[in-house]
């Protein structure tokens, strides 16, 4: 039974400006270490930010999950996945978290938006140890509307910290090729693209947390994303008979769990993964510091029905990620289904630190025919 592990990318490339802004934001102590999460091929960037705030503040969660409790498919529209002038979202917070939220929507008046109270807002928040979740509408060249939330995770002098769970705004609209985690952005540019562009036909809305910053926060981070959408996902399933025939792990709030194995050929369609399969799992971590880290990651797969581990699945995986920076990377199980019996397992990929200390884990249930 042959067990490989091999690169898939890796990502977040450090400039050497964007290095020296990293260290002297190090030096003031303002950004601050907050999990990173990829949203993949999903729509779900309001979600994936919630997770980052919630998972900073010890209070963890899936995306998958709130998509599944408000029912948001995999391609969601961002006006679809929340009403800003409602309370479900805080109503959820609260009762399945524990976590008080502040929102304020922007820009709903005719009056200017004051740029300088809504950059208070989010430096205030950062010295108390807390991320701000910035949602807004804005326009791309070409005069095309776009929504997206980002996380404003540090500042100082001369930069807003922001980091962006697919890249829409700190790629597509600041241009910082490749880079997602605490991203520097002038604060006259964004001022510029973004919080001076609030008005009512661009209109924003932030999240804050109302408690104080938790005593620790994650050394880094360890997700599965949802890529199905170009052909392939975290977790794939492949007929070793038949290569034309491949389940992809798809994100999707309409499903029970928030997933389902999909038809490669037809995402719309499921499929049931089967011992005559090869699987491979395809994991990210992220280092939200501003130092290298090395860690080791766990891929396990247990049983939910029968309980315990599968020692024939266990893979240790030693990765060394750049700061503000992730790194993804896979493990195939050739032939390996075909040794169990059908029934539920539960994919697993738990992140360590080199202490063999745990840092955090993800997983997802898969039904084996």
């Amino acid at each position: 039974m042959l067990i490989v592990s091999f690169n898939v990318a890796s990502t977040g490339y450090i400039s050497e400006s964007t290095a020296v802004a990293s260290r002297d934001a190090e030096i003031n102590n303002t950004i601050l270490a907050v999990p990173y999460y990829n949203q993949g091929d999903t729509s779900w960037c309001l979600y994936y930010c919630l997770v980052m705030m919630s998972n900073y503040n010890e209070r963890y969660l899936d995306p998958w999950e709130i998509a599944s409790h408000f029912n948001s498919g995999n391609n969601e529209t961002f006006a679809g996945q929340y009403n800003p002038f409602d309370y479900a979202l805080e109503d959820y917070l609260k009762k399945d978290l524990s976590l008080k939220i502040k929102k304020t929507v922007w820009g709903y008046s005719l009056k200017p938006v004051d740029t300088e109270s809504f950059n208070f807002m989010v430096r205030s928040n950062i010295d108390r140890g807390q991320p701000v979740l910035l949602a807004f509408q804005y326009t791309v060249p070409g005069h095309t509307k776009q929504g997206h939330a980002i996380l404003a995770v540090g500042y100082d002098e001369k930069f807003i910290y922001l980091t962006d769970p697919s890249g829409a705004i700190t790629e597509g609209l600041f241009g910082a090729n490749g880079r997602h985690i605490a991203v520097p952005i002038s604060w006259e540019e964004f001022n510029e693209k973004l919080a001076g562009n609030i008005m009512p036909s661009n209109m924003a809305f932030t999240i804050e947390i109302l408690e104080d910053a938790p005593a620790s926060t994650p050394a880094g981070s360890i997700y599965m994303t949802d890529y199905s959408n170009h052909g392939y996902s975290c977790l794939t399933f492949v007929n070793r008979t038949n290569i034309k025939d491949i389940g992809l792990l798809r994100f999707d709030g309409k499903y029970g769990k928030g997933y389902y194995i999909a038809r490669g050929s037809d995402l719309i369609a499921e499929r049931e993964p089967t011992p005559s399969d090869t699987m491979s799992v395809y994991f990210t971590v992220a280092n939200p510091s501003p130092e290298e880290k090395d860690y080791i990651v766990l891929s396990e797969v247990l049983g939910k029905d029968a309980g315990g581990k599968l020692e024939c699945f266990r893979f240790p995986i030693e990765i060394t990620v750049p700061p503000y920076s992730d790194v993804s990377k896979g493990v195939n199980y050739s032939n390996h289904l075909g040794t169990i019996s059908a029934g539920t397992y539960s994919i697993v990929v738990t992140l360590l630190d080199t202490d063999a200390q745990r840092i955090g884990s993800t997983s997802i249930d898969v039904s084996i025919a």
